[in-house]
């Protein structure tokens, strides 16, 4: 059964989306598209590296190991949700074309979401004691599906991509 509410918020997105479409060509909007999903993932990248290489550093056997996982799982947060915000940023910059403006504002939308699933644990991450916490944390952010959502909108702007024969790869994971 659908949802009221997620029925007109879908039929808000496309009005707002069909004003504001139809902006340059479906070449310049995905090579646009293209270097802000390539930052995030670059990005994104690099907070791993970062995280790898600091549990390198970690002696797990010394009483500080605790925290220092602790923060440098808050590290890898903050990096992320910084990430996201450039995300949402670039997104909001970038005037799809008509084909590509409803699957671009449900990235948008889903971005935002994701932004603000960061934003609103934010307090939350600056309590986290125990690793038990941090496991918590991490479970409840996974459970509420919003980077799965940015994911598949963006393989939805792909294959809009790939169907017109424009040459890009929107690294969408």
């Amino acid at each position: 059964m659908r949802h009221p509410l997620r029925s007109l918020s879908a039929l808000t997105i496309v009005l707002l989306v069909a004003g504001c479409a139809g902006g340059g060509s479906s070449e310049e909007y995905f090579a646009d598209l293209e270097k802000v999903t390539g930052t995030l993932d670059a990005e994104l990248d690099d907070l791993e590296a970062g995280v790898n290489e600091g549990l390198l550093d970690i002696d797990f056997e010394s009483a500080d190991a605790e925290h220092e996982l602790i923060t440098l799982f808050r590290t890898s947060l903050t990096g992320t949700a910084a990430s996201f915000a450039q995300l949402v940023a670039g997104l909001r910059d970038i005037v799809p074309p008509a084909a590509a403006a409803l699957p671009h504002a449900e990235a948008l939308q889903a971005g935002e979401r994701v932004l603000a699933g960061y934003q609103e644990r934010e307090d939350q991450l600056e309590s986290l004691d125990t690793l038990a916490d941090v496991d918590a944390y991490a479970a409840a952010l996974s459970a509420e599906g919003f980077r799965q959502r940015f994911s598949e909108a963006c393989r939805e702007l792909q294959i809009i991509a790939d169907q017109d024969n424009i040459d890009v790869n929107l690294g969408c994971s």
